[in-house]
């Protein structure tokens, strides 16, 4: 475990480079150890699995967010369908009665019967 926590420290450093000319002279002629490379390895690895593990999240949080407004959307939809059949049966029950107002409009049951004053 110490190990793992040695090998994020060193996320913000980049691995020196040899062909790097801006570095110190005594720095460009050190050789990299294999424990150097595999420290810098092993952060970059940690970033990508840590980025990676956010993204999931991130994904995983649109998915639920999507089949909810889906299985919304669904539950309008019916909604709508059983307003429209209704008024349809309203009308189609209203044309039968033959009950219309000056316009030509079919009068619905409930008001037929009163006077508009």
């Amino acid at each position: 475990m110490s190990e793992q926590i040695k090998t994020t420290a060193g996320v913000d450093k980049p691995a020196p480079s040899v062909s790097d000319p801006g570095r110190n002279p005594q720095q460009a002629a050190r050789a990299l150890s294999p424990r150097d490379v595999a420290t810098v390895v092993m952060a970059r690895m940690n970033m990508v699995n840590t980025k990676k593990d956010e993204l999931t999240i991130a994904i995983k949080g649109l998915s639920d967010t999507t089949q909810q407004l889906a299985r919304l959307c669904a539950e309008q939809m019916q909604t709508i369908e059983a307003l429209s059949q209704r008024l349809k049966a309203h009308e189609a029950a209203g044309a039968a009665r033959g009950a219309t107002n000056g316009d030509g409009a079919i009068v619905p049951p409930a008001v037929q019967g009163q006077r508009l004053e």
